[in-house]
């Protein structure tokens, strides 16, 4: 086992990493880079300079949801070669290829008997963000083992609830608007939307 196959193994679920590799290793201008924990997104595609190209993933996801971020990534990727800059990001092409891909590793091997209807459904019509599907998120956070205990989503709060961010910023639930709900900073007292599935620490009232 080569380190790269070695070192994707410790993120990967089942024997999967030296063909997630090999996915990798054949694009020769295509660089995957492993990223603390970023709060806004769960991984990223960018192009760097002379023509090379960077996916980053955050290192603290599970398993399954660590592989599907990695394919969500591979799939912009993708997109550009084929494409270019012709459409757009989240578009019928990068869902197309994305679906492909999906397919491709969502086998029992790979994902739990649970997952697999889910992720066929998911497939068919892949969103943005994994968070974006309810129900699919939800199976997938079953396995999160790198999330601190003391933590909630914003959608398991009530209205009214105070609720504080990993950066420190502390807010007031108020309603929910489709995946997200408008909560208010507690210090700027300024409007803002948070997606439910944000992960939080919950505060006690002070009344």
């Amino acid at each position: 086992m080569n380190q790269e196959i070695e070192i994707l193994s410790e993120y990967l679920p089942g024997e999967v990493a030296a063909e997630v590799w090999q996915l990798i290793k054949t694009e020769k201008k295509l660089v995957l880079k492993i990223s603390n924990r970023r709060t806004t997104k769960l991984g990223d595609y960018r192009m760097l300079n002379y023509g090379r190209h960077q996916i980053s993933i955050n290192y603290d996801l599970n398993p399954y949801q660590f592989l599907l971020t990695l394919l969500h990534e591979l799939a912009h990727y993708y997109t550009y070669k084929k494409y270019g800059r012709r459409v757009k990001p989240h578009g019928a092409e990068w869902k197309q290829i994305f679906g492909v891909l999906i397919n491709r590793f969502n086998r029992p091997d790979v994902f739990p008997q649970e997952i697999i209807p889910i992720l066929k459904k998911y497939a068919q019509n892949p969103k943005a963000s994994t968070s974006g599907d309810g129900k699919l998120f939800i199976e997938l956070s079953k396995y999160d083992t790198k999330i601190d205990d003391n933590m909630k989503y914003v959608f398991e709060l009530l209205p009214g609830s105070l609720f504080k961010l990993e950066n420190g910023q502390v807010f007031e639930l108020k309603e929910k608007r489709r995946t997200r709900y408008a909560c208010i900073n507690i210090n700027n007292k300024r409007n803002y939307l948070i997606h439910q599935n944000a992960k939080v620490y919950p505060l006690e009232n002070k009344s």
